[in-house]
């Protein structure tokens, strides 16, 4: 599978990784070496992509100066979330996926992973990335029968109430030409609604029984969501002995 377009979403404050978004943004957070926006944009085009696009907020001209409009061989394209300080991935969402017309991956900038995550097939309107295996993480589970299709999403903080079929979401999302346009509209009933300062998950949570949202496990390859200077420590360690594998 060769998805030409992404968007990738890195407006928020990162206020869990404070001292460092003091002067950075969130997603130039480095693991083993490399930022993790630089991560995902060459991971994303030796994968085929050929353009992304950036929904940026906080320290958006620092984004803009270093990655600039062309990175690893795609052309880059940024959006900006003006009101990303009172927002959250929902709405920035809504904004990168405005005016898209082709199949796309959607990425959160807080996720550092291997290359190999995006050629695994997905082939359905709307493919939730998740991970069966990782248990220590919390955050967005998606909850699945056994043909891949989701059925519900539930934000968990306390791990000891995770089910067996409950996966974590990896902040990974590929949509089809329908999904996005499916996917754009249930995010605009949300703006609608006054949901701008809520999770994505929460909004595809809601839809689950329209049966367009499956899952696809990466069970075995690595990756790690970045929310903390802990989960940083974490993430470097894991991909400093893997290194070769990026």
């Amino acid at each position: 599978m060769t998805t030409k377009n992404a968007v990738i979403l890195v407006a928020g404050e990162g206020k869990r990784l404070l001292p460092f978004t003091l002067t950075h943004p969130k997603c130039f957070a480095p693991v083993a070496g490399k930022r993790i926006l630089e991560n995902a944009l060459e991971s994303l085009s030796a994968n085929g992509c050929k353009e992304a696009r950036i929904v940026v907020g906080h320290h958006a001209e620092l984004i803009r100066e270093s990655i600039t409009d062309r990175f690893a061989n795609m052309t880059i394209q940024y959006i900006f979330n003006p009101i990303y300080k009172t927002t959250n991935s929902m709405y920035s969402l809504a904004l990168g996926l405005e005016g898209l017309e082709s199949a796309t991956w959607v990425i959160e900038g807080d996720v550092f992973l291997e290359r190999s995550i995006f050629g695994l097939h997905a082939p359905h309107q709307i493919a939730w990335f998740v991970d069966s295996t990782t248990r220590s993480l919390d955050g967005a589970f998606v909850e699945h029968c056994g043909n891949s299709t989701a059925i519900s999403l539930q934000i968990i903080r306390d791990l000891k109430l995770l089910k067996p079929n409950q996966s974590k979401s990896i902040g990974v999302i590929h949509l089809s030409e329908l999904g996005v346009l499916q996917l754009r509209g249930w995010l605009q009933e949300g703006i609608q609604a006054g949901r701008q300062n809520q999770y994505y998950d929460l909004i595809l949570g809601d839809h689950m029984d329209s049966g367009v949202v499956h899952i696809v496990d990466v069970a075995g390859r690595k990756w790690f969501e970045i929310d903390s200077n802990e989960d940083l420590s974490c993430a470097t360690e894991l991909f400093t002995a893997i290194k070769s594998e990026l």
